[in-house]
């Protein structure tokens, strides 16, 4: 299976490509999502079976003054992907969140979504453009640097959160199985304080913010029948 990768430079794509190092990641300059032709020159060039979809803007308050990003790159460059996979008939994995879900969980991927921030909006604006497609995996994940990068921890927020390593194994067993629609990954439900104290035991628990879901844990019974885990 020949995979292409956009955001091959963030976290999760260098951590990916740790695991596969013939995975194909363009730069920016040669993969710009923003510009369909590049898409398509690079998709002409390339010839993947498959296209797993990282490239987003992913921080969170940033949205909430400035909408641009989401609607530039989270958006419109994920509708301009789909463009592209529709006409060559690739199948496309999209890299979507956790914080379309809101409520107790742990979610289901079939539940009724209202988002409780702009940058969950984009990303969920990403997945209706995706599901446009016949051919696509739509994954709804959370994860974050080892050790953890902050000084200070949200209380009462509970995730089903993994440190980059372990969610990049989950993503390329994905994007290399049969599993197609919407699939949560992740661990099992835990609070974001005991996520942290992980890797940095004596870490300052602060309030949570309100544009932050207080449960955003996962359903994982798809992930793990379609991965076999």
């Amino acid at each position: 299976m020949k995979i292409l990768m956009t955001g091959g430079s963030g976290l999760l794509g260098k951590e990916i490509k740790k695991l596969d190092s013939k995975i194909i990641a363009p730069t920016h300059g040669e993969f710009d999502i923003t510009d369909i032709n590049s898409i398509e020159k690079s998709i002409k060039k390339h010839k993947p079976d498959v296209i797993l979809h990282l490239a987003a803007v992913n921080k969170s308050p940033e949205h909430e003054t400035d909408s641009i990003p989401g609607l530039t790159v989270n958006i419109i460059g994920t509708a301009n992907l789909c463009i592209a996979c529709h006409r060559a008939g690739i199948k496309l994995v999209y890299t979507s969140t956790d914080y379309v879900y809101t409520g107790t969980g742990p979610h289901k991927e079939d539940e009724a979504l209202l988002p409780p921030s702009r940058f969950a909006w984009s990303k969920l604006g990403g997945e209706c453009a995706v599901r446009m497609l016949k051919k696509f995996l739509i994954l709804r994940l959370d994860f974050g640097p080892r050790p953890f990068p902050w000084e200070k921890v949200y209380d009462n927020q509970y995730v089903s959160k993994l440190y980059v390593d372990e969610m990049a194994s989950l993503v390329l067993k994905a994007v290399k199985s049969k599993a197609e629609g919407v699939m949560n990954l992740g661990g099992p439900k835990i609070s974001l304080e005991e996520y942290a104290r992980k890797t940095k035991p004596n870490i300052e628990v602060i309030s949570k913010p309100v544009w932050v879901p207080k449960d955003t844990s996962l359903n994982t019974t798809k992930m793990k029948k379609e991965l076999k885990l």
